[in-house]
């Protein structure tokens, strides 16, 4: 069985569904659902949520399907519980987006699973109508979070990156030693100078990204991701880098709760990088 509207699906074995990005619409928000912005510019480079959906009502899984794919996500959807434990066994996935009442295997069994095998990448779970016993379980099984169906476009992109995107980040190197080496043609002494002058700096910057943020200047914000990220490229440090173009997109948008999640995910990043560079020395 295949649909075509804004995504084309493919039935497998054991109802598994594969999203193909190329029949699907632009990566946009709805009319009601905040500001148009194509899926291209959604995401830094790299940093494209790959996304495992479980949810044995077709139709839900369709829609799902439908706005991740908006969203410029790289999807696969499969309609019970087994099939996703298999798929997230065999696949490299970012996030785990699934219906809590399944056959075969449920929401809270396959989650609990997961974090029993030590697995600490995010599920975000999905229910019509979630119970505070949901909401317990939900958590005692080891969910991120667990959103009410249906859910919007907004709400689903703030959910991918407050959860997903530190898993992208594992992609990419904090930095590249040998491009810091080539700087200085591998003189030590210049090159802890300058790592002592490239943190001061980030520092400072950093704090000012913040004073801007407290003070809703975005435009400001920009700039000082803007600056942080020309220092960064310098030593090929790709984490803060795409840290600093995915925040740069939301200033776009003013989105205060995603420039937050931002905002301390950059941190995390430059705290990363100077402990890395700390021990150079």
């Amino acid at each position: 069985m295949s649909y075509h509207h804004f995504i084309s699906m493919r039935r497998c074995i054991g109802h598994r569904l594969q999203a193909r990005a190329a029949d699907s619409a632009p990566g946009s928000y709805g009319p009601n659902e905040g500001a148009g912005t194509p899926e291209s510019e959604l995401w830094a480079d790299g940093l494209q949520p790959r996304v495992l959906v479980a949810e044995d009502n077709l139709a839900n899984l369709f829609l799902l399907n439908s706005q991740l794919l908006r969203l410029g996500c790289q999807v696969v959807g499969v309609s019970n519980g087994l099939d996703a434990l298999t798929q997230w066994q065999q696949g490299q996935f970012d996030c785990l987006l699934t219906d809590l009442s399944m056959p075969q295997l449920g929401g809270f069994d396959l989650v609990q699973q997961l974090r029993a095998e030590g697995d600490s990448r995010p599920a975000i779970g999905i229910s019509a109508d979630p119970s505070e016993r949901d909401q317990q379980r939900a958590q005692e099984a080891g969910f991120n979070t667990l959103l009410p169906k249906p859910v919007t476009l907004p709400v689903l992109h703030t959910m991918l990156l407050r959860y997903s995107m530190a898993v992208s980040m594992q992609r990419l190197p904090v930095y590249e030693e040998s491009s810091l080496t080539a700087l200085f043609d591998g003189n030590q002494a210049l090159i802890e100078k300058f790592v002592t002058k490239l943190l001061e700096s980030n520092q400072q910057d950093s704090a000012a990204a913040k004073a801007c943020f407290v003070e809703r200047d975005w435009s400001g914000l920009a700039q000082m991701l803007h600056k942080i990220k020309g220092a960064a490229r310098l030593i090929d440090a790709r984490q803060v880098v795409r840290a600093c173009e995915q925040q740069e997109r939301i200033c776009k948008t003013g989105n205060v709760e995603q420039l937050e999640i931002l905002l301390a995910d950059l941190d995390l990043r430059l705290q990363t990088l100077s402990q890395q560079l700390r021990s150079l020395s």
